[in-house]
């Protein structure tokens, strides 16, 4: 959710039409991932020890592509609507 938000304020407050792109969808996707492999961890205590370090790259790969593709977006002038 906090992805999807800061998607959809960072392109309507620069003036972007509101698409996710295919590097922002895969962002959503990964924290969807990192999310189903946490509650596994805690709910298999035995799955915790491959599920944990695989929540965690997974999550951060996210915001770390999230924020290679918005990179050009923050640093760029506003467009004019």
């Amino acid at each position: 959710m906090t992805l999807a938000v800061m998607s959809r304020a960072s392109l309507g407050h620069t003036g972007r039409a509101l698409v996710a792109s295919r590097l922002v969808q895969m962002a959503y996707v990964l924290v969807l991932v990192a999310t189903v492999a946490r509650i596994c961890a805690a709910l298999q205590p035995q799955l915790g020890t491959p599920l944990l370090p695989l929540a965690a790259l997974a999550w951060a790969t996210a915001f770390l592509g999230f924020g290679l593709a918005y990179w050009r977006v923050f640093t760029a002038p506003r467009l004019s609507a």
